[in-house]
């Protein structure tokens, strides 16, 4: 605890609270009277905050004026845990429960100090305000908050773009672009590790025919039906494209071209013809396809989709409806 108060004149007296006075901290001295605290001094920004003039506030037991019993027990407790440490401590506290008005918050020092006579005991504080500060933080908070909510917002945007970049907007599958771009790692993947890599082309057959006899949007919900049943068919590995019009390209990547041929050959068995409802209407479908496998029948990823789709042409020429291999 610090030592006794110097000495000061009393002709100086005045200069000290006139110092005091101009400060916009709350400066404040209580001294312990039989377990309570009365206030011997507060300068006149303290004055000024409570709405009391120096004869009333003075001399006043902490307890007569601040009524709320839990904001006593704050106050009183902090003034407690001073002179248990013996020193300086530092806190925040808040007018919340002294009055009506809206809730300051400060920054709070007191000390404990000792009378000339040793056996007096004082509490010496100083209050900041740092309501602005607290509110100035607070809303950099929530604009920090916003800010975050916003960068996710658009993060999230930025995945859809990016995903309906990759996709056909009809059925949701691959697009050719994607498609491209994976092809030509998995081959470079492929090369590295000495596997396989398959591709099948698939056409539906007379899909212009069926357009002209139930109409676009029958059409479209059969491209449709078809690509979700294909998807079902394949492989997770395997990447499924809408390479144009009724036109589909399946990557196989690490299966040979003879698995990949009975592989498609237990599908179309399960799968061919291809029934749908649609709009109260039965329709039926078949479709051909080809197969063409790297690095036999073509290195690069125009070699190979060009030998899938000469395998496609060979499948239609010998009647549609069935798989054809490159070559």
């Amino acid at each position: 605890m610090t030592s006794a108060l110097n000495d000061i004149e009393p002709a100086d007296i005045h200069l000290l609270t006139g110092m005091l006075d101009t400060m916009t901290d709350h400066v404040f001295l209580l001294r312990i009277e039989a377990g309570r605290y009365r206030l011997v001094y507060c300068n006149q920004a303290m004055e000024r905050f409570m709405n009391q003039s120096d004869t009333l506030l003075c001399g006043l037991f902490l307890d007569d004026i601040v009524s709320d019993s839990v904001l006593y027990g704050k106050i009183a407790g902090n003034y407690q845990r001073a002179i248990a440490a013996g020193h300086v401590i530092c806190y925040e506290e808040s007018t919340e429960g002294f009055d009506s008005a809206p809730v300051t918050i400060f920054e709070t020092s007191v000390s404990p100090l000792r009378g000339r006579d040793g056996s007096s005991v004082y509490i010496c504080g100083i209050s900041r305000d740092i309501t602005a500060r607290r509110d100035a933080e607070t809303a950099l908070q929530k604009t920090n908050e916003k800010l975050a909510q916003q960068l996710a917002e658009n993060h999230r945007l930025h995945e859809k773009l990016h995903e309906e970049a990759m996709r056909d907007p009809l059925t949701n599958l691959f697009n050719r672009r994607y498609f491209l771009e994976s092809l030509s790692r998995e081959l470079n993947r492929a090369q590295r590790e000495q596997h396989s890599v398959t591709l099948m082309m698939l056409d539906i057959d007379y899909f212009k025919s069926l357009n002209d006899e139930y109409g676009h949007a029958v059409g479209d919900q059969v491209l449709i039906e078809f690509s979700q049943r294909l998807l079902e068919g394949m492989r997770k590995a395997d990447v499924v494209c809408r390479w144009g019009g009724e036109e589909f390209l399946i990557m196989m990547p690490g299966l040979s071209q003879e698995d990949a041929y009975k592989r498609m050959i237990q599908w179309r068995e399960a799968n061919s013809p291809m029934v749908f409802r649609v709009a109260d209407q039965s329709v039926s479908i078949r479709f051909s396809s080809g197969l063409a496998t790297a690095p036999e029948n073509g290195a690069s990823s125009d070699e190979l989709i060009n030998a899938t789709d000469r395998a496609l042409y060979l499948a239609k020429a010998a009647g549609r409806d069935q798989v054809q291999l490159f070559g």
